[in-house]
């Protein structure tokens, strides 16, 4: 048999993922043919140039003119008009910038890639870029974290429904993905859902496959559908499978094995597998990156993925689920530290790869000394970078020898700084330990990512202050931080325990029948003028260092900032604060007039799009077309102005 491996989009374009070189190694050492198929890269490859870009700018003023023409326009008309206006003045630019853009970011020589305001151009086209294509197809949004329309996967039919070619900006290349599946005769094909931006694009791929290759097994795995499926019945797993042939569900290697094995022996195997939630990393092989595209990805170098370890040795934190598990984090096992050595220098070598990931929740800080002082003694010279608990045992001597064995970067989950918080979600650790950590490892020449967020139930604005003081107060030792907002998931302690976390009750939409979304009501609720005084702090904090949306060089733990750091060290981002103040794009113009009061009917759809998706969910508890669009038929329509002048196109705030 020959099997591919597909990674759909929608995610990060700037270095392979870890699942299709774990599985297709696992494959390979037993003897099995394997064609793995990056098909995000492949994807945003095709998008980010300017033929494409042409296109969308071409569907946008089509579909301008169609509703400029109109008499009146009801809600939905407002807020695709509304979308259409908001990119109106990138069109002018974005088309003959984006090729240059995104050789800035493969420049091998680097000179533009390590060049701030070239950098921070580069970054801004290609997010006006990808604005475009949101707006070609629009209501779609779409970047490189997800993949979203006012409806998507609450239902099996709703999923198909958003897989219509005219409805899906990866068509094209989808369909590239079916000829080579058909020239190189492929028997099974595997798609993995690592993220929930994946799961959309990645069903409509399935779709499309389907039809262009009818007697083709077609099974899926990975994170993102083992969350959807673990909870659902028999009948709906079935049900939600809809292209699919079946579903392997936990970690991959074995079930997706004996999955070959039965294919191969003419057996009928089940639609749902079980795959094991434990798997021995000790018989594991080395990621297997051959036959992925290395050149094409969004950077100068690459950065590749490794995995030491899976699960996490703690797993008692309350908000958290994720992953390959039912409920909290999945079992901790680790490699032996000599393979992890032979591995590294198997993968530097066949690689040419400098830069590693270790893509794992966290790493003992015993285990990460031992791999320190063991490549020291091979005299291995790399670079990696991983995920931290700020624990105790990061003394200065550790931290030490953590970066005299390579250590770049690690992102520490700090969570809060508040001493009643941690101890409600259990962290383990206190506030002062935490501090020394951030230091040591500061001190030592690593790069402090301080992860943490807000919100958390019966968390006060003086809690949420707390933290942000500790991030200010620390400032010279952090190279980066990040301060989200808390979501609750299926699986965590604190939606199996609501009662101990002050939350009166948690709520499913109706009509969410993957079960996407949850919901709660707090016995303690934040005001919103608490949440924007927070928001605002965050903001005045964050203007302190240079940051960036996943998945460019001012995120924590990607690709790009550990190049960032390798070549410019671990306060570059502290340094280069003003850049985005330093940079001009290009002057926004546009063709396109309206005869609608754009600025006031922005508005007012705006506000009547938020009155909407607030009386669904803490209204009526429900989702889906039709109630939405009851709501927005009672909504007043927009009407031309009067004199019959055209708008003038405003200057869009870019953040």
């Amino acid at each position: 048999m020959t099997i591919a491996l597909i990674y759909p989009p929608t995610c990060d374009p700037t270095a392979p993922y870890l699942s299709l070189p774990t599985l297709a190694a696992w494959l390979r050492a037993h003897g099995k043919k394997v064609l793995p198929v990056d098909a995000n890269i492949e994807a945003y490859d095709r998008l980010l140039q300017g033929k494409a870009m042409a296109r969308m700018v071409q569907k946008i003023c089509s579909a301008h003119k169609r509703l400029d023409q109109k008499s009146s326009l009801d809600h939905r008309d407002q807020m695709h008009y509304s979308r259409l206006w908001e990119v109106a003045g990138d069109l002018s630019w974005v088309t003959d910038s984006i090729d240059d853009a995104v050789s800035v970011l493969r420049d091998r020589t680097g000179q533009r890639f390590f060049h701030p305001p070239a950098y921070e151009r580069a970054v801004q086209t290609v997010q006006a870029g990808l604005a475009i294509i949101s707006a070609a197809y629009s209501p779609l949004l779409v970047d490189f974290t997800g993949y979203r329309t006012p409806f998507s996967l609450l239902t099996p039919e709703q999923i198909r429904s958003d897989a219509d070619p005219e409805k899906n900006p990866f068509h094209d290349g989808f369909q590239a993905v079916a000829d080579r599946m058909k020239a190189n005769k492929v028997n099974l094909i595997g798609i993995s859902l690592a993220f929930p931006g994946q799961i959309q694009p990645g069903f409509s791929l399935a779709y499309h496959l389907r039809q262009q290759l009818p007697g083709v097994h077609i099974t899926v795995g990975g994170p993102a559908i083992t969350q959807i499926l673990v909870r659902q019945t028999p009948e709906n797993q079935t049900r939600i499978l809809g292209p699919f042939d079946s579903a392997v569900l936990y970690e991959g290697e074995d079930a997706l094995l004996d999955l070959v094995n039965m294919l191969e022996q003419g057996e009928v195997p089940e639609r749902i597998i079980f795959g094991r939630t434990d798997t021995p990393l000790a018989h594991l092989p080395p990621p297997d990156f051959e036959g992925l595209p290395l050149e094409a990805y969004f950077s100068p170098e690459l950065v590749l993925p490794y995995d030491p370890t899976r699960g996490c040795y703690w797993g008692r934190c309350a908000f958290c689920h994720y992953g390959l598990c039912r409920k909290g984090t999945a079992k901790y096992r680790q490699r032996k530290v000599g393979d992890m050595v032979a591995h590294l220098k198997e993968m530097a070598a066949r690689w040419g790869c400098r830069n590693f990931y270790f893509s794992q929740d966290a790493f003992l800080p015993k285990t990460a000394r031992k791999l320190s002082l063991a490549l020291q003694a091979s005299d291995l010279k790399i670079h990696w970078s991983t995920d931290m608990r700020p624990e105790p045992e990061l003394t200065e001597e550790v931290c030490k020898d953590l970066a005299a064995g390579g250590a770049l970067s690690m992102a520490l989950g700090i969570e809060s700084a508040s001493p009643r918080l941690l101890k409600l979600i259990n962290k383990g650790i206190f506030v002062d330990r935490m501090q020394a950590a951030v230091e040591n490892l500061g001190a030592a020449g690593i790069a402090v990512e301080a992860m943490c967020f807000n919100g958390f139930p019966t968390e006060t604005p003086a809690d949420a202050m707390a933290t942000l003081g500790f991030i200010r107060t620390l400032k010279e030792k952090i190279a980066l931080f990040i301060c989200g907002r808390f979501g609750l998931w299926h699986g965590s302690h604190v939606a199996l325990h609501p009662e101990l976390y002050g939350i009166r009750r948690i709520w499913q939409m109706k009509g969410d029948e993957l079960g996407t979304g949850l919901f709660y009501e707090s016995r303690v609720p934040r005001s919103p003028g608490d949440q924007d005084r927070i928001d605002g702090a965050i903001d005045r904090l964050s203007d302190l260092w240079w940051l960036h949306d996943y998945p460019w060089a001012g995120a924590l733990s990607t690709a790009h900032t550990l190049l960032w750091y390798a070549r410019k060290g671990a306060d570059v981002f502290r340094r280069h604060a003003a850049v985005p103040d330093q940079v001009a794009l290009p002057q926004e113009k546009s063709n396109l007039k309206s005869r609608f009061n754009m600025k006031q009917m922005m508005a007012r759809a705006g506000e009547n799009e938020a009155r909407i998706w607030q009386t669904l969910v803490h209204g009526q508890e429900t989702v889906g077309r039709e109630p939405y669009e009851a709501l927005a038929a009672s909504l007043p329509r927009a009407y031309p102005m009067d004199a019959g002048r055209p708008a003038r196109l405003k200057k869009v705030k870019r953040k």
